[in-house]
């Protein structure tokens, strides 16, 4: 991407003014973003890497345009200001801040506020335990080593409605605090269960998968008072056993394939605390 290419983007998206700076950005494991500043405002770059598929948290570049735009308004996600589908590049508003560090009760009213958005039109992803555990099946499939106990199979009703899912909720797609917080990283939104969100945040894998400690019993609680909605809790705890063995799975076929050491390492992390968890479940 050459500074002349950036220039044509900034300007077809009306917000060229006159001379830019570009900064790389810490990003997630696969795209390339950037901040770029133009006069005083500050922009976000983002050059999609190839779609990708078999994956829990495929690359969908439309997807995310999608939902940005059906998030505008309701204070949860950036605002989208230009979309190039053939480039696969986007430029959105700049958050400032840090990811998350602490305060789980924003979160919990952050993704109260994500309920006003329409999920229609997204991916659906499963809904059943049977169908979450066929997912991990398939990821355990690829790996070298052996799978850990499937949980036991329960019946459970679908959710009364779908929600616009974020899919991939840790601490490093959670930028700024309190009111100001907002999701970024949108690239495979679907409708589907709002317990999904909740069980990534909450997640020791996709805490330490961003590099954060694994949540402690009172942040949970935090959490939780914050949120007060028993049905969630209710659907959360009972489909979390079947969201975690489906992330260690994740994990284990993560941490055989990356080539970089350090990566691999922390998706090791992550699913032995995956299966840490499921074993303290196993014994509660």
């Amino acid at each position: 991407m050459t500074n002349n290419s950036i220039e044509t983007l900034l300007q077809e998206a009306g917000l060229w003014q006159g001379t830019f700076t570009l900064r790389p950005l810490k990003g997630g494991y696969l795209n390339e973003v950037i901040l770029v500043q133009t006069g005083s405002t500050k922009l976000v770059l983002k050059r999609f890497a190839p779609e990708t598929t078999g994956t829990l948290f495929p690359n969908r570049p439309e997807d995310e345009a999608r939902a940005l735009k059906r998030l505008d308004g309701l204070d949860v996600a950036p605002r989208l200001l230009g979309f190039w589908a053939d480039a696969s590049m986007m430029i959105y508003d700049y958050v400032e801040g840090s990811p998350w560090q602490s305060g789980t009760a924003d979160v919990a009213r952050l993704l109260l506020r994500k309920e006003a958005a329409d999920p229609a039109g997204f991916r659906q992803v499963p809904l059943c335990p049977t169908d979450i555990m066929t997912e991990g099946d398939a990821l355990f499939a690829r790996c070298k080593g052996a799978p850990p106990p499937r949980p036991a199979l329960r019946d459970f009703a679908p959710p009364g409605r779908l929600s616009l899912i974020h899919t991939d909720l840790g601490p490093g797609n959670l930028i700024g605090h309190g009111t100001g917080l907002r999701i970024i990283d949108w690239q495979c939104p679907a409708a589907g269960d709002l317990a999904e969100d909740i069980y990534s945040f909450l997640s020791p894998a996709f805490q330490i998968l961003s590099g954060h400690a694994v949540l402690n019993p009172p942040e949970q609680e935090a959490f939780w008072q914050a949120l007060a909605r028993p049905d969630l809790k209710a659907r959360y705890l009972h489909l979390r056993p079947f969201y975690a063995w489906r992330m260690a799975a994740y994990c284990l076929w993560r941490a055989e394939i990356r080539p970089e050491a350090e990566v691999r390492d922390r998706y090791k992390a992550a699913y032995a605390a995956e299966i840490a968890e499921l074993d303290a479940m196993d014994a509660g």
